[in-house]
């Protein structure tokens, strides 16, 4: 979660210099999200940030298409997917 943190951040402090002013991220209520690391990362690079609440999918267009994505079968052939 901090690798993707400080790789967007950079990402972003490049693109948009002032993406601070005008960009909100919304969390939800994982325990990544909410780990002593993640919020202290999170203060150190000033990310604006908000917690949705608990079930609040309606809140968050992302959350409905991972509904959505893991209703399909994205492994029709069942390739091996996993560390080896």
């Amino acid at each position: 979660m901090g690798l993707f943190i400080q790789e967007l951040v950079k990402k972003l402090d490049k693109e948009r210099p002032n993406w601070r002013r005008d960009t909100l991220w919304f969390w939800d209520g994982a325990a990544y999200h909410q780990s002593a690391e993640t919020l202290k990362l999170l203060e150190h690079f000033k990310v604006p940030i908000m917690f949705l609440g608990p079930y609040s999918y309606n809140t968050a267009p992302c959350e409905l298409f991972f509904a959505l994505f893991k209703m399909v079968n994205i492994n029709p052939r069942h390739e091996p997917a996993g560390k080896r």
